[in-house]
């Protein structure tokens, strides 16, 4: 059993960050509507005050994760022991120069999308239908429509339980498709400058409105999803791969495979993080059987319980602030 949490939220109480609850259910904080409690909650107001919530926690050895729409994860059906922060008040800000823009890694790229086309900067109109926040789309290196967050990203403030906060340039983060250093690296993405190109804000619209309504064509759009849940095994696409076996409408509970996109698992109202889990794996192993691909995981498991064991899931960095292993204890 855990120990007593008193302690440590009357220490958080006392920092004056934001709120700080306990036992809250994660799945009030994630797309697909999934997860346990998380032992302890902190939505901080400022970036000051997540620096100050990183640091005590660093300090005090308390393990904890980082959450801020959580649209690409899924989180166990045990909850997290641990000291959830979340980016989704203290990390908003937007400015707008020239030819970029810098924004907080809480604001959502939707936002992000529409402030840079009423300012005529082009660039940003693949955003437009990504679900989340900027944070997860640096650590994920979030795309849609032909192209991704590395196309964009010139710099990256982050905190590093070592260094502390500090700039990197885009070519420190690593990123890949659907991949980036800050999946195995304890930095955290305070704010990110974006660089962007002069155009004309109604040819922006456009193209975003274009991409919006293909978005809404294609995807379960209005649905508790998480996303894409497997990533593409280029040049193949995993949604096909799912779709020629079969699998749309598959079920395991309430965790249903999407009539709309085979690639997008939909929560009917009352699915659990396993029953996601049991469905992603009859669907990879039906995959591998017919076509001899294996794919692997888009979204991610964060939290004790068998998706961070199972084979089914890429190796992740559960270390201090990028994932969860330890208990308070």
């Amino acid at each position: 059993m855990a120990v007593d949490a008193s302690p440590i939220v009357n220490a958080l109480r006392t920092l004056e960050v934001g709120s700080v609850r306990e036992e809250e259910p994660l799945r009030r904080h994630t797309s697909f509507k999934i997860g346990g409690p998380a032992r302890i909650f902190v939505e901080p107001e400022s970036q000051a005050g997540i620096i100050t919530m990183l640091e005590w926690v660093r300090d005090h050895r308390v393990p904890y994760f980082i959450i801020g729409q959580g649209t690409n994860v899924l989180i166990s059906d045990q909850g997290l022991d641990a000291v959830v922060i979340s980016t989704s008040r203290g990390l908003k800000t937007v400015e707008v120069g020239q030819d970029h823009l810098r924004a907080g890694s809480g604001v959502l790229l939707t936002k992000l999308a529409n402030t840079a086309a009423k300012a005529g900067l082009s660039g940003l109109e693949f955003a437009i239908s990504i679900p989340g926040t900027l944070g997860g789309a640096l650590v994920m290196n979030a795309g849609a429509h032909g192209s991704s967050m590395v196309a964009v990203v010139q710099t990256v403030t982050v905190w590093d339980p070592v260094l502390g906060v500090h700039d990197i340039d885009a070519c420190e983060a690593e990123f890949a498709y659907r991949q980036s250093r800050f999946q195995k690296t304890p930095w955290f993405a305070l704010d990110a400058v974006l660089k962007l190109t002069p155009g004309d804000s109604a040819q922006i619209r456009q193209a975003m409105a274009h991409h919006m309504d293909y978005r809404k064509r294609s995807q379960p759009v209005g649905e508790a999803n998480a996303g894409s849940i497997f990533k593409n095994p280029l040049p193949q696409y995993a949604g096909q791969l799912i779709e020629q076996i079969g699998a749309k409408g598959w079920r395991v509970n309430d965790a249903v495979v999407s009539e709309r996109h085979a690639n997008f698992i939909i929560n009917r109202g009352s699915a659990r993080a396993l029953d996601v889990l049991q469905l992603m794996r009859r669907i990879r192993s039906a995959v591998h059987q017919r076509t001899g691909v294996v794919l692997r995981p888009e979204v991610r498991w964060i939290g004790p319980g068998e998706g961070g064991t199972d084979t089914l899931w890429e190796n992740l960095w559960y270390a201090e602030g990028t994932g969860l292993r330890e208990p308070f204890e």
